[in-house]
């Protein structure tokens, strides 16, 4: 981070939650059994499972990409492939680990605002069967909630796509490394927002919104469940010392801080998007649903941006930036950035 620089780069660039830290810091008081047989983790197993009001077997993983390979090796064979979008996270910014190590090939399917629709994902399936044995056969369907563009599945979204995997017997995959976002702007819990859904393999997220190193694979599909623990090793994912993860989750869950740590940060995005919509040298790429941003200027700005503000040129070609709020994005870096919007040069 370059010091004075208002900090929109990532959800990754910002601090731990105080209490967090608190939690990591109670963990190290004492001695406590390896491998996730301490007490924090069962109780963070306990509060998770409370939350989606079911019993699924939670693995905690140290990072996202882990706790993705973690659940596409456990649902795929090597003969097997998983549908995702074009942009989806695990084929464009996992550095390949999902094919490497799950061993699974991932088929992208073209996107309409970072979604998937049940008639694209049809048509791959069908894409697939016509090669038959020349072709790779489709297992899972792997969504991200929000997506890679920020925007959410809304309930009746994912509620058709979970039919259409019953109906072509694909597991579904959901990538939530920012699934409170989805929540919060929903305004919905866990368990509201899967009531309709069947989930085989959830990778929940939490160092996006305030924890330190903390994320999480929840297998729901009992036949994927035996043997996780063995690919869990497999995968290094099992971490020694899990109690330092594992705490993280218990203030987390205890104290709603999921929800409103969220909260606020699609709140700031929120009046990012104001002030975008305000300034007639940007212009907004898709609608700002959790907090995540994307617009458009002219390529003779974007220096101009980057000096002042601390973020992406995500796509070169069609000059667009991303700007991600987060848990701690303050009133007054809003009112900065306000004021160097003012400020923007006008080109003639």
């Amino acid at each position: 981070m370059t010091k004075n620089k208002i900090p929109l780069a990532s959800d990754n660039y910002s601090s731990v939650h105080p209490l967090i830290m608190e939690a990591i810091i109670q963990a190290n008081e004492s001695d406590a059994l390896p491998y996730g047989n301490d007490p924090y983790t069962k109780q963070a197993k306990h509060l998770i499972q409370k939350a989606f009001k079911s019993q699924p077997e939670v693995l905690m993983t140290p990072s996202g990409t882990g706790a993705n390979v973690l659940a596409l090796k456990l649902g795929c064979q090597r003969h097997e492939s998983v549908i995702c979008t074009e942009i989806a996270h695990i084929k464009e910014q996992e550095s390949g680990a999902p094919e490497s190590i799950a061993g699974c090939k991932l088929l992208g399917v073209p996107h309409k605002n970072g979604k998937l629709s049940v008639d694209a994902v049809l048509r791959q399936i069908n894409y697939e069967k016509a090669s038959e044995k020349h072709a790779t056969s489709p297992r899972i369907l792997s969504l991200t909630q929000p997506t890679e563009l920020g925007t959410i599945y809304t309930l009746k979204e994912l509620k058709a796509l979970s039919t259409l995997c019953k109906e072509e017997g694909l597991l579904l995959h959901i990538d939530g490394s920012r699934i409170y976002n989805a929540l919060a702007k929903l305004s919905c819990s866990f368990d509201e927002m899967f009531q309709d859904v069947s989930i085989d393999l959830f990778s929940l997220g939490g160092t996006k919104n305030g924890l330190m190193f903390a994320e999480a694979l929840l297998i729901f599909n009992p036949n994927l469940q035996k043997g996780s623990d063995h690919i869990h090793k497999q995968t290094l994912q099992l971490v020694s010392k899990m109690r330092y993860l594992s705490a993280q989750y218990i203030p987390f869950f205890e104290k709603n801080l999921n929800q409103t740590l969220a909260h606020h940060a699609n709140q700031k995005a929120l009046e990012l998007e104001k002030l975008i919509e305000k300034t007639p040298q940007l212009s907004l790429s898709y609608p700002v649903e959790t907090n995540q941003i994307f617009f458009t200027l002219s390529a003779d700005l974007i220096p101009w941006i980057q000096k002042h503000i601390e973020c992406y040129l995500w796509n070169n070609e069609k000059n667009e930036i991303r700007f991600v709020t987060s848990w701690n994005t303050s009133n007054k870096e809003i009112e900065k950035l306000s004021l160097l919007f003012k400020q923007l040069p006008v080109l003639s």
